[in-house]
């Protein structure tokens, strides 16, 4: 349960800060999840490992000083923040020390990216994606590349299973997710001539083509114990979504060189990302705009799509691709670029001032 204090920061972060301030309600739900949220009273020092992704840090009440490799920011509102988080330096240790009582988050930027990714799947008009939370956390969806997932949610079709049916799990020729109700899988003992429960399915348990998420033996047959709603998605199509080829993704050395002999960049990250930092040249075209401003890009012209790690990028350039236009994914985004990376406005992260810890 959480706390009233809690929630009152968790709804400040979620409408205020970014990129909260950009995803869906369902996305918002896993800010308690991936966000760090630490309390710090007056002079008390925090250290935080940073990992390769660039981590953002959130000043939410009071003000602090960031100190890492013997420079310091100060930050002494949360407005500062809200916009442009603290940048933390990747594979370094930084040192938070609170000038008061003060309030701060921690979020891993990698997690950020994927979040950012599932909402825009999530915001397709299509009944299936209603369901998304429950259809993300799958065996069965997490073995398919995130830019087929949209295709997949296409081809799902949902049913009604009455009380009392039955399935032959090892037989049919579709995969059965269950979003509500439940069912009993069943395996016939020739002692007894009978068919015995060795497992409850629930919402988010997958049976069909020998398939079991909830036990390991395999079932003869699933019992519906109530009337049960399920997404049906065929083998044939999943099996084709799962053969199909990988977006193709381009290492940031290859890259260099195509973009020397005539690929255009496209970032496709949010706006504040672009004017924090980019790749030069780079063109701003959000993810969520691309379908409806595809007919800004030139089709004879060859590109290579980025946005901080990977996801998004991947989703991007599929959608290129379907409309004829060559595009390859830059691999690990502008996180892994080992080349000049712009600052447009103020310098990122940490910055050097006159003050220094010894």
């Amino acid at each position: 349960m959480l706390s009233t204090k809690l929630k009152k920061i968790l709804f400040k972060l979620s409408n205020l800060y970014f990129p909260f301030n950009h995803l869906s309600p369902e996305r918002l739900q896993e800010i308690v999840n991936h966000v760090r949220i630490i309390e710090l009273q007056q002079d008390e020092i925090l250290q935080i490992r940073c990992g390769s992704s660039q981590d953002y840090l959130y000043l939410l009440e009071g003000s602090m000083d960031v100190v890492c490799q013997g420079n310091i920011m100060s930050i002494a509102n949360p407005d500062e923040t809200q916009r442009r988080p603290v940048q933390l330096h990747p594979n370094k240790s930084c040192s938070v020390i609170a000038r008061e009582d003060c309030v701060i988050g921690h979020a891993n930027r990698d997690i950020l990216d994927t979040i950012i990714a599932w909402d825009y799947i999530g915001r397709e008009p299509r009944p299936s994606v209603r369901h998304i939370d429950i259809i993300r956390n799958t065996l069965m969806f997490r073995r398919l590349p995130m830019q087929y997932i949209e295709n997949a949610f296409s081809r799902m079709k949902r049913q009604t299973l009455c009380r009392g049916a039955t399935i032959q799990d090892n037989r049919c020729d579709a995969y059965y997710l269950i979003i509500s109700g439940s069912a009993e899988a069943q395996r016939f003992n020739p002692q007894t001539q009978q068919y015995q429960g060795i497992a409850t399915l629930g919402a988010g348990d997958i049976f069909g083509d020998e398939i079991m998420v909830a036990c390991k033996n395999e079932a003869d047959i699933i019992t519906m114990l109530e009337d049960t709603e399920v997404l049906v998605l065929g083998k044939k199509d999943y099996e084709e979504l799962l053969g199909r080829p990988q977006v193709r993704a381009v290492h940031p050395q290859v890259a260099k060189t195509m973009l020397d002999n005539g690929y255009r960049l496209l970032d496709v990250r949010f706006a504040e990302e672009y004017a924090e930092n980019r790749l030069a040249g780079a063109r701003l075209i959000p993810l969520h705009e691309l379908n409806q401003r595809i007919g800004e890009l030139n089709n004879k012209q060859p590109y290579i799509v980025y946005c901080h790690s990977g996801p998004r990028s991947a989703i991007a350039t599929l959608i290129l691709n379907e409309h004829r236009i060559e595009a390859l994914a830059l691999e690990g985004g502008i996180r892994d670029w080992p080349f000049e990376i712009e600052y447009p406005s103020i310098k990122p992260g940490i910055v050097a001032t006159a003050k220094k810890f010894h």
